[in-house]
């Protein structure tokens, strides 16, 4: 396209051979300029400037010469079909406002040089200094910020904040922990956490006093902490090892015949809000009524860049989705199947650190329920580490 028909707009015409003749006068004696003069079967195209079309137009007009418009175009043409819609205009000013301020805040926090901390903690120091996603960067006195963080945390050595574009990135150096720094001692011993007939005790450290055979009751002492002989006088560790029993653990699973399930009606609500940097503005508002029961789900899109990097502006929607409370019955059938199935899951679950030697099952058909009682014998490890405090 023609960079000036473009900008200035163009108009093209035909007319009939009737007509050209009367046309092309008209065009040499006021001398108006034209292109593109193209023969055609049942006419002549001609293309005129927006400008030189309008005066054509006038002169034709007033002698009765007849010419059709096949095409206008060009940039005065397209904003002539919304002259008299001002919220397009209007939305396309407020647009280049809203991307002129938002080059005035920050829109992501980049923090690099960080091993041991993490970035949701360096974002949250910012942030108690009054820096976050949404700054007004004019306002953003950096090295104010800088000299805070570390004067309030004894974790970073060095900080820069650095604002490029609407960037922010803060590079950071964390304090080196002393090496030679001896680790707080801790002593322990093992307790029993379950009650059981001992079967087998393997031990790495620790003073034991309980042996294969022995019965124990839940917190009774199985490896001390503590040494006491003539030789080496009183001695502390942290008794660690393994203590097997044999165990029982009683399981109960009750089944009722009448539940309580969630049926959704299909009807559902929709909030949506606007989200530009911290703030927020409804865009839709639904009708739901306040007294009817709703799962809520929240979904927040934020627009992006072609390259894929987030914009502070973003669609936040929250989805109500209405269910009703619906009493329903199960038969003794689904009763017993459902309890034997959760009987297995536990059963599993227990398996995991144990070995299961004799399960005693025992159901109950009751008017309202069914129920499963599970006695099982098993052996597992039964210490559990119990620290203690020296005094001097």
């Amino acid at each position: 396209m023609n960079p000036t028909y473009f900008f200035l707009g163009c108009v093209t015409v035909k007319a009939d051979y009737d007509n050209i003749t009367a046309l092309l006068n008209l065009c040499m004696y006021y001398c108006i300029p034209y292109t593109d003069f193209t023969p055609e079967a049942d006419g002549v195209r001609l293309t005129f400037r927006l400008s030189a079309a309008r005066k054509l137009q006038k002169e034709a007009d007033a002698r009765g010469v007849k010419y059709d418009i096949v095409e206008k175009y060009g940039l005065p043409i397209f904003l002539g079909r919304y002259k008299y819609r001002f919220g397009i205009f209007l939305g396309v000013i407020l647009a280049a406002a809203l991307v002129f301020m938002s080059e005035q805040f920050v829109w992501d926090i980049d923090v690099v040089g960080n091993e041991s901390i993490t970035t949701g903690e360096i974002r949250a120091l910012l942030e108690a200094e009054g820096f976050s996603v949404g700054t007004y960067i004019p306002d953003a006195n950096t090295d104010k910020i800088e000299n805070r963080i570390l004067m309030n945390t004894d974790k970073i050595s060095w900080m820069s904040i650095n604002i490029i574009g609407t960037v922010a990135q803060v590079q950071i150096r964390e304090l080196e922990a002393p090496g030679s720094e001896v680790s707080e001692i801790k002593y322990a011993n093992l307790v029993a956490k379950k009650s059981g007939l001992v079967e087998e005790v393997r031990i790495l450290r620790g003073n034991v006093v309980v042996s294969a055979g022995k019965y124990v009751e839940k917190g009774d002492l199985l490896v001390s902490g503590l040494y006491d002989s003539l030789q080496e006088g009183i001695r502390f560790t942290d008794a660690s090892g393994e203590v097997y029993a044999r165990t029982t653990t009683e399981f109960y699973i009750e089944i009722p015949y009448d539940y309580e399930e969630k049926v959704y009606n299909g009807v559902e609500y929709y909030d949506k809000y606007l989200n530009f940097f911290d703030y927020s503005i409804n865009i839709s508002k639904n009708s739901r009524k306040e007294e009817a029961l709703y799962d809520k789900i929240t979904i927040v899109e934020n627009f992006c860049f072609p390259d894929g990097k987030e914009t502070p502006f973003g669609l936040f929607t929250v989805k109500y989705m209405e269910y009703e409370t619906v009493t329903k019955r199960r038969t003794a059938q689904e009763a017993e199947n459902l309890a034997y199935f959760e009987l297995s899951a536990r059963l599993a679950e227990a398996a995991v650190e144990s070995t299961m030697l004799k399960k005693t099952v025992i159901p109950v058909v009751r008017e309202d329920c069914f129920v499963l009682m599970c006695s099982v014998v098993m052996i597992e490890d039964i210490a559990a580490v119990s620290e203690f405090e020296v005094v001097p």
